[in-house]
């Protein structure tokens, strides 16, 4: 497996487990029989969710980016994930207030038992894979090819030709042809086309005569006058 896709898979990861993660129940407070249970983004006031949204959208980014730009985008991306390892090995408890308002909605003891989960732990492991991509990134990147190139052209055709040799845009342009046109310009040195010649115009002494220019008065004839 290539350090491009470790990068990009460790980024992936990271950051959807980040948000599974932090949607999960981090803490359970209990008391006089009930118990009410608080997610990641709540304890932490939203900032799960950011984080691995960060690391999401810095993953699809990079796909479209240079070199310097996935450099860039891997320093943001990773101090993301740093941020999403301090913040599930921290463990934010919810605020005292917001935990006896949850608990008066199922019972109306005032005293309660706050305890954590496991998925704090997941939530740190997310953003260790989403550190360790961006890190191979911001190393690796200058040696990943660039999606964006297959969409480039090299300048070829009439503009590049005009480019090479202006006199054939002006000689065009004398000729009433349009000079961005492919294959309107030609070159100084090429002859013009010959043309084909007519039945008229095929000898120069025959003429065609009308009915009346003959003698015997009978249909259309061809005379040849004779060189005086």
């Amino acid at each position: 497996m290539s350090s491009r896709q470790l990068a990009f898979g460790g980024l992936l990861v990271g950051g959807l487990l980040g948000l599974v993660a932090g949607a999960q129940p981090w803490w359970k407070a209990s008391g006089g029989g009930a118990s009410v249970s608080f997610s990641g983004s709540e304890a932490s006031g939203g900032l799960t969710w950011a984080l691995a949204a960060v690391v999401l959208a810095g993953t699809l980014l990079a796909l479209a980016l240079r070199a310097r730009g996935r450099r860039v985008v891997a320093s943001v991306v990773g101090l993301a994930g740093i941020g999403m390892v301090l913040t599930g090995a921290l463990r934010q408890r919810p605020a005292t207030a917001g935990v006896r308002s949850r608990l008066a909605q199922v019972s109306l003891v005032d005293t309660f038992a706050l305890s954590a989960t496991a998925w704090p732990w997941v939530y740190a492991i997310a953003g260790l894979l989403a550190a360790g991509g961006a890190a191979a990134m911001l190393v690796r990147a200058v040696r990943w090819p660039v999606r964006t190139a297959r969409f480039e052209r090299a300048a070829t055709g009439p503009a590049a030709d005009l480019a090479d040799d202006p006199t054939q845009a002006w000689q065009a342009l004398d000729a009433g042809q349009d000079p961005t046109v492919t294959g309107s310009v030609r070159s100084a040195g090429d002859a013009p086309e010959p043309r084909e010649p007519t039945s008229e115009s095929a000898d120069p002494d025959v003429q065609s005569s009308t009915p009346g220019d003959t003698m015997g008065g009978q249909g259309g004839s061809i005379t040849r006058r004779e060189p005086s």
